[in-house]
């Protein structure tokens, strides 16, 4: 029985080392700032359909006193009907995105949502965005995009983001710079990311905002520096948030044809996800 459950430890042990990524078991940053590496964002205006980019990076609680689903419950679920279009703001109010009068005030001002990991030979910066829906060929509430950074020792050295429904993997000099921020094109409606700069909306890593050849009935000129949420205690600069208290986005809506359901289609919160918990540097 003694042979036997050496063999196993042994089997176990060699499972682990082939087979599980190696993390570093001490945080090599004490203290962690996601403003180092905070993109600048460009969005796709006009094209073939000639038409705008509708809808920005904000909280997913951008309104928490307007039940404009009558389901009894004030959370994300709400944001469709809440969400302004065309508008970037603090203090935003007007007609919702289905057409319920009355909506806002709405804060919304840009935010991401950031996590850090380190692996055994790179740091890991990571930048989630939160649309209130993708309103391209496949229209659904809610849209996450995420772009995470490779740092190795102190310098930035791959860039990892999802783009047309894949993850892309790229060489840091691949994109073009904005002080030393990455600069990242956003195609219109589905939110996926490009290295070519576009020519619409822009939201610089400050905060800066501009309209260029975009249509944006608020925001243009202001300066309204990006709300960066986190939930660990190492980070600086950062919003605290609870992982906790939202780890589902339902993506169906009465408002898209081909869904009907307003509870249709669950995904999970990206702070639930793997790749929040074990960045890779492969696609998978």
């Amino acid at each position: 029985m003694k042979l036997f459950n050496n063999k196993f430890i042994l089997f176990f042990n060699l499972n682990l080392l082939f087979f599980t990524p190696i993390y570093s078991q001490e945080r090599r940053n004490p203290i962690v700032d996601p403003l180092k590496y905070i993109p600048t964002l460009t969005f796709q205006e006009g094209g073939f359909l000639k038409t705008s980019e509708k809808n920005f990076p904000i909280s997913i609680n951008f309104n928490t006193h307007q039940d404009a689903n009558g389901d009894g419950n004030l959370d994300p679920e709400d944001n469709i009907e809440n969400m302004i279009l065309y508008a970037i703001g603090e203090a935003v109010k007007g007609n919702g995105r289905t057409g319920l009068s009355n909506r806002g005030p709405n804060n919304q001002s840009p935010a991401v949502y950031f996590n850090y990991a380190e692996t055994f030979s790179h740091n890991v910066y990571q930048y989630w965005y939160y649309y209130g829906e993708n309103s391209h060929l496949e229209n659904h509430e809610h849209d996450w995009e995420s772009v995470f950074v490779f740092e190795r020792d102190t310098l930035p050295v791959m860039v990892q983001m999802t783009s047309f429904g894949k993850l892309t993997n790229l060489q840091w000099n691949a994109f073009q710079k904005d002080e030393e921020h990455l600069v990242l094109g956003v195609r219109r409606g589905d939110h996926s990311f490009t290295t070519s700069p576009k020519n619409g909306v822009v939201i610089r890593y400050n905060g800066e905002i501009h309209a260029q050849q975009g249509v944006l009935n608020e925001g243009h000129g202001k300066m309204i520096p990006w709300t960066v949420y986190s939930s660990k205690d190492f980070t600086t600069n950062t919003t605290v948030f609870d992982e906790g208290k939202t780890t589902k986005f339902y993506y169906g809506d009465v408002a898209y044809p081909r869904s009907g359901k307003e509870f249709d289609s669950e995904r999970k919160a990206p702070w639930r996800r793997r790749r929040w918990r074990r960045p890779r540097k492969n696609d998978e």
